[in-house]
């Protein structure tokens, strides 16, 4: 017997778009965006999966959301400390067949600067996160470098200075070869080469620990000076924190010029808090990707991109794993088991503004 469809669809407050000056008005995109999660049969036994939802807020409107969960007992929870929304599927019986949940949402996004977000207490974004402390070498840091929290584009220029984009896996990655890591020069304060990054790379998978690039861990990122987007602003938060300065992790994807297509990995950014002035957006990764937009990703964030998470180490209702370090792909488990039997797609298209 078939298995009913059931199709929800959800449409989310739309939020009206309040820019602060000064801001280029009109700079805005809109799209479709489809997230979609293959699920392998768990035999029968019991599923959980945790899907990030989007929320509209002042740079994005989100609407049109819709869920095919094909039948699996779900809810919309909310994450209680930053204020996001995620899909949580909680099925005592499980799957019998290889199983896809579809999400689907329209998104307008706005090219911002800084912003006067509502309900946001700068207070709560000041703490350390497991992979994200204060305090101690980032103190160093500051001192050594003079470092100063009225100067934020001197530590926003440092981590472009001391990081290298870059995720080798092994000899054989495309980044191990990458213009970007060259195998005459060290890199970070333990000055390591580019077989090294291999090496702990190889070894934190076996051993399980957050202690390699793609983690958002800001000890390796200092450390090693090789990474991705989540180690570069990590390492932001790190010592902007330190000094005071609240900083908060943004987590979604980029959205590829053109009409449509398939979106790749997940994309992450940053922003800072400035009494009176609000939060300016940074995204320095891509600054060192692109040195021709260095000075407009230190306060300008572009609007080809979706918001799906904002914070760090959430605590998600059912999830018995770990705390999570990082939300954005989905999480699962099977009778309170983590498990990575699942595969996941992403494509957009375009829409007429």
């Amino acid at each position: 017997m078939m298995k009913k469809i059931l199709l929800i669809i959800i449409i989310l407050a739309a939020c009206v778009t309040k820019y602060s000056s000064p801001l280029k008005t009109g700079n805005t995109r809109s799209f479709q965006f489809t997230y979609s999660v293959d699920v392998e049969s768990t035999g029968g036994e019991k599923l959980e999966l945790w899907i990030p939802v989007p929320k509209s807020n002042e740079v994005q409107t989100i609407s049109n959301l819709k869920l095919i969960t094909n039948g699996l007992q779900h809810s919309i929870e909310d994450e209680k400390i930053h204020g996001n929304k995620y899909l949580y599927i909680n099925d005592e019986n499980g799957i019998t067949k290889a199983t896809n949940i579809l999400m689907t949402f329209e998104v307008l996004r706005c090219e911002h600067q800084n912003m006067m977000y509502n309900n946001v207490d700068p207070r709560i974004y000041l703490g350390a996160y497991r992979t994200v402390p204060i305090g101690g070498v980032f103190e160093k840091i500051i001192s050594d470098n003079n470092l100063s929290k009225n100067n934020i584009r001197d530590i926003y220029d440092y981590i472009i200075e001391g990081m290298h984009y870059g995720k080798p896996k092994s000899v054989d990655d495309i980044y191990y070869n990458d213009p970007w890591l060259s195998p005459d020069e060290k890199y970070g304060m333990k000055q390591v080469g580019r077989d090294n990054v291999v090496n702990l790379y190889q070894k934190s998978k076996k051993e399980g620990s957050n202690y390699t690039f793609g983690n958002g861990n800001a000890i390796y990122a200092c450390d090693i000076g090789v990474g991705n987007c989540t180690d570069y602003h990590s390492y932001f938060m790190s010592l902007d924190r330190t000094m005071g300065i609240p900083a908060r992790f943004h987590m979604g994807f980029l959205i590829p010029s053109g009409g449509g297509g398939k979106v790749g990995g997940y994309h992450c950014w940053a922003d800072y808090h400035v009494e009176g002035k609000g939060w300016y957006p940074v995204d320095i990764s891509e600054a060192d990707k692109n040195p021709d937009k260095k000075d407009y990703y230190f306060g300008t964030i572009d609007y080809d991109r979706v918001e799906m998470m904002l914070g760090r180490d959430f605590i998600l209702k059912g999830y018995e794993s770990e705390i999570a370090n990082l939300f954005i792909y989905p999480l699962m488990e099977v009778n309170d088991k983590k498990s990575s039997a699942f595969s996941k797609s992403f494509s957009y298209k375009n829409l007429v503004n």
